[in-house]
């Protein structure tokens, strides 16, 4: 038992913490940074692919299919090392960014799709009889909605993102799970600083889901309609 206080201790005194510290902004900024990316791109594949659109919603399709079945490790991979050869050179952090951001952006494309189907036709079709184009009924009426219904399963996935950036230390980037490693080597105390680890990444997703949580509440506030009496 003292020899595992000794270890605790070790790990988190002298330029130890603030190695996990730096690590830990490296992890939320490539989180974010991918979770935009994510957004951005899955969006406009499960809106390409919800509107059915020959050419476009096929590529999408195969798209999904093709990422959703290659490991997030290889995709890394892909792009830090196998760009490179077509004259394209990125960085750690990009590279991390651009991988993570295009793997989830197949399962994002799924959520908005789930959410755009949940949303009844009649909302377009009371769209466009007020006057509202495709695009601008699409933007303004049915994306809204469909972000409401699909957040919860888009606070998942921004949780799987942030676990997922430990496996960027693979492209050199020193994220907390990288900086996790060299203390490990430095000090010979894994257990200690796994379990560090561990609780820093728990800590960090459930303070996540909770805000999560209380966002989902606040926007589902406006759905509740108070009850009319029929006197």
């Amino acid at each position: 038992m003292n020899d595992l206080l000794t270890g605790f201790r070790t790990v988190l005194s002298g330029e130890y913490p603030a190695l996990l510290l730096y690590g830990l902004r490296l992890t939320l900024g490539v989180s974010l940074s991918a979770l935009l990316l994510s957004v951005v791109f899955g969006t406009l594949l499960g809106v390409v692919r919800s509107v059915r659109l020959p050419i476009l919603g096929a590529l999408g399709e195969a798209y999904v299919e093709l990422v959703r079945g290659i490991p997030l490790i290889v995709l890394l991979s892909v792009v830090y090392y196998g760009l490179p050869a077509l004259g394209v050179t990125l960085g750690g952090f990009p590279s991390a960014v651009l991988a993570l951001g295009l793997y989830s952006a197949a399962y994002t494309s799924e959520i908005v799709r789930g959410g755009l189907s949940s949303v009844s036709t009649g909302q377009l079709e009371a769209a466009r009889s007020l006057g509202l184009s495709r695009l601008q009924s699409l933007r303004f009426v049915v994306l809204p909605q469909a972000w409401r219904v699909a957040l919860p399963a888009l606070g998942n996935e921004f949780v799987s993102l942030i676990l997922g950036s430990s496996l960027a230390s693979a492209v050199t980037l020193q994220e907390l799970f990288a900086a996790g490693k060299y203390i490990t080597n430095a000090t010979y105390r894994q257990f200690e600083v796994y379990a560090v680890l561990a609780l820093v990444y728990f800590l960090l997703t459930f303070t996540l889901t909770r805000l999560l949580r209380l966002l989902e509440r606040r926007l589902s506030r406006g759905e509740r309609l108070p009850e009319r009496r029929v006197l």
